[in-house]
């Protein structure tokens, strides 16, 4: 594990990095999650063998440090993910971004597009609102997401992942070591996504790929949804389209092995 101590916000910012040749991926996972419990099977795949995987998680998530000033907005982390590859000697790098994460790699991608040479956005919030489930995080004041309804989604989450496959279990551990204001603080980022987001991601001139999982691909007169867009739309700016068979949102997890597949040919084109 390899760590950047990050002055302005009194917090380390850590990452899993797997090989150190090759082309440079950063894996940025979901809402608050740990980037390991979310990558580590795509990362470490035979087929990743020449390329160096940084599994790297924001401040707040996973194994970096929590900060009570840290503002939590899709800017901040974007700011601190571009401080990593500085730090790393790295020009610039290939971005996997997984729902959040995916919002997070565009943000940089605009912010800094100099060090962003391809994006691969995994059901990553592209418009303004959030899906189902950040709207539901944000429907609540702060202090009351922190207090009641977090402690509530947290104790349900444990009995799930005693009972069910590994999804529950790998929110609910990474969501436990979580800061509470900051997944919450992250929801309302995504809620209130800028209103030129899509467009700005839609004129990147780098390579794009757009994944979604079968089971939410959308109907092709879809007007599209936060993390749903329309791929015709998508397609009509260049974006690569693909549907990943047998997954839903939690993709990487879900199909690991063609989720990989994917990406590599992704990368071999581009």
């Amino acid at each position: 594990m390899q760590r950047l101590y990050l002055k302005e916000w009194d917090a380390a910012i850590r990452w899993n990095a797997i090989g150190n040749s090759g082309e440079p991926i950063v894996y940025l996972p979901g809402l608050s999650m740990s980037s390991v419990s979310s990558f580590l099977p795509v990362a470490s795949h035979k087929l990743m063998t020449d390329t160096t995987g940084i599994m790297l998680d924001y401040i707040g998530s996973g194994f970096s440090d929590h900060s009570d000033i840290f503002p939590y907005t899709l800017e901040a982390h974007a700011d601190t993910i571009a401080l990593v590859i500085e730090n790393l000697g790295y020009s610039a790098c290939h971005f996997v971004g997984h729902s959040f994460g995916g919002a997070v790699a565009v943000q940089l991608a605009i912010q800094r597009p100099e060090l962003v040479k391809s994006l691969l956005i995994a059901e990553g919030n592209l418009m303004t609102g959030g899906g189902p489930w950040v709207q539901s995080i944000a429907a609540n004041s702060k202090e009351d997401f922190q207090n009641k309804a977090f402690p509530e989604w947290l104790s349900n989450l444990r009995k799930e992942a005693n009972t069910l496959e590994d999804g529950p279990d790998i929110l609910y551990s990474s969501w436990s070591q979580s800061d509470v204001g900051g997944i919450y603080n992250n929801a309302v980022a995504l809620v209130h996504l800028s209103e030129t987001f899509e467009q700005n991601f839609l004129n990147l001139s780098i390579p794009r790929c757009f994944m979604f999982g079968e089971e939410n691909f959308p109907n092709e007169d879809s007007t599209g949804s936060a993390s749903l867009p329309n791929p015709k739309r998508l397609e009509s700016f260049g974006v690569e389209v693909k549907s990943l068979p047998n997954s839903g949102h939690e993709m990487m997890i879900g199909n690991p092995e063609d989720f990989t597949q994917l990406l590599s040919s992704f990368l071999k084109n581009n």
